[in-house]
């Protein structure tokens, strides 16, 4: 089989002739990503190309097409090593400011200040004018070009309202609004639900078939933050709804949630979906590759158990056991996919992250055949 093949075979509950092995978010046959372009990530590539089942991240984007009737302004300075840029949004006589940092040897954006501060932020905030705009399939129609016919699959990310809103709040108090004000709250994300709906269907017009869709957020609901019957409030009725509408374009629907997912696992499986991830196992999950296992894996592909912070910092022998003992639990029946939890962000990657990836591959590619 190829990756292609592997991937599909898996993802519809058929028979592979090994688990798939993913890198997550390092992305060989994307050449425009930052770790194809830095040196010390070089031979990592080289392997991750070569020797695994690529999941090709990317995003079909639906503009607001009223964006421009939002006054919106930008200022951008630096502070020592990090680029700062400050965006005011001027929203039913208020000011909604956030402000987000990076720096060049660590790839990702920090959110110093949330734009939503209190409820009558929130309220200006929705009351901003919204109309969808037409989907561009650019970056999708690209990942299909360069993955061909045997390299793998495209994924998807869609982020669901709980995502949005979350991130749109600081995280406490998004959280103490979700408990103490949560009609509101609720009311808030219904609208945003009604949205992403119509976001979704024009996704789902172009080239989709056969893409798993990753919907983002989940995670943000999740026990000790909230109550599982919140979990049904912000996060399972809207997913499942995702789940069916990709589904019937014929995609493969996957929920993306760290942390602790035990008590929420039911609700999780009543969802629709063809996949989970990151399975994160104790103690940053609750809940075990083979309890999952045991609980849905006859339903859904159960995808990741390879702790980030391992391979940064264990050495090679608890990699190869830890390898074997995962994949010992997530092998049987078919519907795994061994992953790592994360990606490294860091320049220059430190050598033993790499030696530990380039284990992780050698080992998962040995003991996951069938």
């Amino acid at each position: 089989m190829n990756s292609t093949q592997r991937l599909l075979a898996v993802h519809r509950g058929q028979p592979a002739d090994r688990v798939p092995v993913s890198a997550y978010e390092l992305v060989g046959w994307n050449g425009d990503s930052w770790e194809n372009r830095e040196p010390s990530y070089v031979s990592l590539m080289d392997a991750v190309r070569e020797r695994t089942d690529c999941l090709y991240m990317t995003h079909v984007q639906v503009p607001n097409a009223d964006a421009g009737r939002i006054s919106r302004t930008r200022e951008r300075w630096d502070e020592g090593g990090q680029h700062l840029t400050r965006t005011t949004i001027r929203a039913g006589g208020r000011s909604l400011v956030s402000v987000q940092s990076f720096s060049d040897d660590v790839h990702t954006v920090w959110t110093r200040e949330h734009p939503l501060k209190d409820l009558e932020d929130l309220a200006a905030w929705m009351a901003l004018s919204w109309a969808p705009g037409e989907a561009d399939f650019a970056g999708l129609r690209t990942a299909w070009e360069r993955l061909g016919e045997d390299r793998g699959l495209p994924l998807v990310s869609f982020a669901d309202p709980i995502c949005e809103l979350a991130e749109a709040f600081e995280f406490s108090q998004f959280m103490v609004y979700a408990i103490t004000e949560t009609e509101t709250i609720a009311r808030a994300m219904d609208a945003l639900h009604e949205r992403r709906v119509e976001m979704l269907r024009r996704v789902l017009a172009g080239p989709v078939r056969n893409a798993v869709f990753r919907l983002v957020g989940a995670e943000y609901a999740t026990p000790p933050y909230l109550p599982p019957e919140l979990f049904r409030r912000f996060v399972t009725r809207y997913n499942a709804e995702y789940a069916a509408m990709i589904r019937a374009a014929g995609g493969f629907p996957r929920l993306h949630s760290h942390g602790r997912i035990g008590r929420v696992i039911d609700q999780i499986a009543g969802m629709g979906l063809d996949a989970l991830d990151p399975c994160e196992p104790p103690p940053d999950g609750d809940i075990s590759i083979a309890e999952l296992k045991a609980k849905i894996g006859g339903r859904v592909t159960l995808t990741g158990g390879i702790e980030l912070k391992h391979l940064e910092h264990a050495d090679g022998e608890f990699i190869e056991r830890l390898v074997r003992e995962t994949m010992a639990a997530g092998k049987p029946g078919g519907r795994f996919i061994i992953m790592p939890t994360a990606a490294p962000i860091n320049v220059p990657l430190a050598p033993r992250t790499r030696d530990n990836y380039l284990r992780y591959i050698d080992t998962a590619l040995e003991a996951g055949v069938y």
